[in-house]
């Protein structure tokens, strides 16, 4: 999907995109399947917890390598703390471009507890003949032919987010290897601890800001929609980390003795919480959305034709069943 969706934004204008530009880029995926899946297995194998200085390094260096390749003269960006995982940065210019484009993916991943694999370990990847769920069966691949688009390679970050990183790389390995000609400039931008919360994101942007100008950042990193269909999205939704403290008796009370006299912290919290969002999902927090630009017509136009899945989310995820009256959806 990833790479599909990176070859409509970047490549010919889109009023001439043809069947036979897709059967061309196709026919590029056929012919290097198997040459595409050993790259990515190799990048697989190397442990990415941001906080592994040694390994995260190695994951970037794989990546420069692997940028060269391609004809690309990549570079470290680093941040102001020499213990930061370095952003991995390359470009491609084209003669007479008018905009620029630059593609973000993170090649960091979470740790991982092996004890909760089933069956392999988290940086030694495998191919099974479907999903898990599906009872998807540990395999080799057949040494010829083509292969099953059922097959699944079960590894840490084998989506989240080294498939953003592949699915890139590749993407622009398939426009240059069929002479595709490219109306954008295109920037090429690699974090490593998006995973970690980006501490040091920041740092290394306003450290390179002249060098990551562009129109527009294409983030390849997000789940795919409840529905299956593909989509590009536009905005990306962030979360804001804040730490409250409430203040109680200054030692354990017994409930026997202190019950409803002193307040107890967790019934403190609770209110609080319960306090910030209506029954309609609505936050009540003064002020709250005093920045937010209400949606204009292009926006409900847009919301009305997305894929229509709540009937499908109450089933994955039973909470109607639960409880009823449960909010239909936030604003």
């Amino acid at each position: 999907m990833l790479l599909r969706t990176l070859l409509l934004l970047v490549l010919l204008p889109y009023a001439v995109l043809a069947q036979t530009t897709q059967e061309r880029i196709r026919e590029f995926r056929h012919a290097n399947e198997r040459a595409i899946l050993q790259e990515f297995v190799t990048l697989l194998s190397i442990p990415n917890v941001a906080s592994d200085t040694e390994n995260i390094r190695k994951n970037a260096a794989l990546i420069v390598e692997m940028m060269k390749q391609r004809g690309l003269s990549p570079r470290l960006l680093e941040g102001s703390n020499p213990t930061t995982p370095p952003a991995v940065y390359a470009e491609w210019k084209v003669p007479g471009a008018q905009r620029t484009i630059l593609v973000y993916a993170h090649y960091d991943g979470q740790p991982t507890d092996p004890k909760q694999w089933t069956g392999t370990l988290p940086w030694q990847p495998v191919f099974r003949s479907g999903a898990i769920e599906d009872n998807g069966q540990i395999i080799s691949l057949p040494a010829t032919g083509a292969l099953n688009p059922r097959y699944r390679i079960y590894a840490r970050s084998a989506s989240d987010d080294k498939a953003g990183v592949m699915a890139i790389l590749t993407a622009f390995s398939a426009l240059k290897d069929k002479g595709i000609p490219l109306t954008s400039n295109v920037k090429f931008f690699f974090e490593g601890e998006e995973e970690a919360g980006s501490p040091n994101l920041g740092d290394i942007i306003d450290k390179h800001k002249e060098l990551l100008e562009a129109e527009v950042w294409i983030i390849c990193d997000g789940p795919v929609h409840q529905s299956g269909v593909k989509q590009v999205v536009f905005g990306a939704r962030g979360d804001t980390n804040v730490d409250v403290t409430v203040y109680a008796a200054k030692r354990p009370l017994h409930s026997g003795h202190y019950g409803n006299w002193s307040p107890n912290p967790a019934n403190l919290l609770a209110r609080l919480l319960a306090s910030m969002k209506d029954n309609e999902g609505r936050v009540t927090i003064e002020g709250w959305y005093a920045d937010v630009e209400p949606l204009g017509d292009a926006e409900r136009r847009a919301i009305a034709g997305a894929p229509q899945y709540d009937e499908e989310l109450k089933k994955q995820t039973r909470c109607y069943e639960a409880n009823p009256h449960f909010p239909a959806r936030e604003t």
